[in-house]
């Protein structure tokens, strides 16, 4: 139920790093942990979080020694954190609002007991909607065009695109067809540890190839399925023609948990989200 308690959620398996450790070393602790995210603590207390957004923007796209560099200078802090009572929908509203991928839980003496991600409120929303009757396609949350690049394209030029674009992804057109998907996640897993000159190193060596393509007529619940079985943070989507025309990325989720009609106060919490980010209150110029 998207009424019940953030504490029913989250991960008590929480990585954690000190300060002082080199960008190197994290880095090389997220590849290892096969996790997209260190909580950087220092006296026991959450200092920041170092994610793989921050090995894109600020280590990638950097003049940085990633041997000596402490991850302090690169992290993101302060790091965001709700309650233990808290309950899924207001933190659905939360990471919707902030644009969070992981929010910190802690006690009420403010100490962390624990992490809720985007991914764990993916699985809730498949298992939610498992046995509802939704005619929505994924042509409808689509999030829109993606960037694509050539696979001859050098991984820095396209690391530059994604910064640019505040993508968290691009298509890589091979032969003229879709060959693969540059991510994240592979800027961590394929790009950050390599020590060769990214300027050398054309894209298609280091992207996803042959993606999982869904066609814009599939449920929703389908995709999402699909992305949480596999681990996806996107998914491509195809047009009528085969061409790619979006993608839907775990954020989209949001959109698709404010369909779930499970029961009343679901409902109200929603409206009164809604309602929030519409005001005057939530607006900031610029």
């Amino acid at each position: 139920m998207l009424t019940n308690k953030v504490s029913e959620i989250m991960t008590t398996a929480v990585i954690t790093a000190e300060p002082s450790s080199t960008i190197r070393e994290v880095t090389r602790l997220m590849v290892d942990r096969r996790v997209g995210r260190v909580v950087i603590t220092e006296n026991d207390a959450p200092a920041g979080i170092f994610t793989e957004q921050d090995v894109l923007r600020r280590v990638m796209n950097r003049a940085l020694d990633v041997h000596k560099t402490p991850v302090r200078r690169v992290m993101t802090t302060p790091i965001q954190g709700v309650p233990q009572r808290t309950s899924i929908v207001e933190v659905l509203g939360r990471m919707y609002k902030g644009r969070y991928r992981h929010l910190l839980v802690y006690d009420d003496d403010r100490r962390m007991v624990g992490l809720v991600s985007m991914r764990r409120i993916l699985n809730l929303a498949v298992d939610l909607g498992a046995d509802l009757r939704d005619s929505r396609t994924v042509g409808d949350v689509v999030s829109g065009s993606v960037p694509t690049v050539e696979a001859a394209t050098p991984v820095t030029r396209v690391i530059d695109k994604l910064v640019r674009e505040n993508a968290g992804c691009v298509m890589v057109a091979l032969e003229g067809r879709i060959g693969g998907i540059f991510t994240e996640r592979d800027v961590l897993k394929r790009v950050a540890l390599e020590d060769r000159d990214m300027g050398q190193v054309p894209v298609a060596e280091v992207m996803t190839p042959d993606p999982l393509v869904m066609t814009g007529s599939s449920p929703v619940q389908e995709v999402l399925a699909k992305m949480r079985d596999n681990g996806f943070r996107y998914m491509p989507v195809a047009g009528d023609g085969g061409e790619v025309v979006g993608i839907v990325s775990v954020g989209d989720v949001l959109q698709y948990a404010k369909a779930l009609d499970i029961d009343d106060v679901v409902r109200r919490a929603w409206k009164e989200i809604e309602e929030f980010w519409e005001s005057d209150e939530n607006y900031t110029p610029g």
